[in-house]
């Protein structure tokens, strides 16, 4: 009986151990530094990207005009925005359709002002991104799409929006699927290593897709509600057995 008891607790605990260096990120190793540099380029306005663009005016009826975000609120900042197109153009009301693909938002702020010049006067624009999104999937709290007001986000901070990797997530595994000039590629990054910081996929990109693998504990964890069961009634069987053998012995006995 003891023999049974002692194997099921083995068998158990092999179903469901996990290597911890599976379960940390950046860990420090004899190669790891505490410093890395990354140059993060600025994002440039692409196809399919959304703006956001607010004109102010000392005139009160160009303002008038441009008052949309007023009346909206900033919930609803997304419905105020310009789409750009497939061949890099918004369209912009009074002025007509103006290319801003692969400029920066300073560029395309100083683009917009000079076009808007030569209809009014006394004015300023603002230009942001809004829209951008990552999508998140697998062994995470909140998997989706998530969206973010920044150019680029870290790798860190778009599991943040998801919740943080769940307790199966593994984080030598994960995949990063990129699309750039219609080609998509597949990468594949280890977030217990320290010089992640370094990587071109540090800083993520608006509509990157980011998968987090799980461990191969999750697909033992799957069974071992069955072997849990399995074990209980192994034990069962054996106890009834046991139990009978001893009640056939004491009447023997007797």
């Amino acid at each position: 009986m003891r023999k049974i008891l002692a194997l099921s607790a083995i068998m158990v605990a092999l179903l469901s151990c996990t290597p911890t260096e599976k379960l940390k990120y950046t860990i420090n190793t004899a190669e790891s530094k505490d410093s890395y540099y990354n140059n993060r380029s600025e994002k440039t306005i692409q196809p399919y990207d959304y703006l956001y663009i607010k004109i102010y005016s000392l005139d009160e009826q160009t303002n008038a005009i441009f008052e949309s975000e007023d009346r909206y609120g900033q919930q609803n900042i997304q419905l105020l925005s310009y789409e750009v197109n497939e061949r890099g153009y918004i369209d912009f009301p009074f002025i007509g359709d103006i290319m801003l693909a692969d400029l920066t938002i300073d560029e395309a702020k100083d683009k917009l002002e000079k076009e808007l010049n030569k209809y009014l006067t006394n004015i300023s624009v603002r230009v942001r991104f809004v829209g951008n999104k990552v999508t998140v999937l697998g062994e995470v709290r909140h998997p989706g799409n998530h969206t973010f007001f920044d150019e680029k986000i870290t790798i860190f901070q778009a599991l943040g929006l998801a919740g943080d990797i769940a307790d199966f997530g593994d984080k030598t595994n994960i995949t990063l699927v990129r699309e750039v000039n219609n080609q998509v590629s597949y990468s594949y990054l280890n977030l217990t290593e320290k010089n992640i910081a370094a990587s071109d996929y540090y800083y993520l990109i608006p509509n990157d897709i980011l998968i987090v693998n799980p461990v191969k504990a999750k697909y033992r964890s799957m069974q071992d509600r069955s072997a849990f069961v399995l074990v209980i009634s192994v034990v069962t069987s054996a106890a009834t057995i046991w139990l009978g053998i001893l009640n056939y012995n004491l009447n023997a006995g007797k």
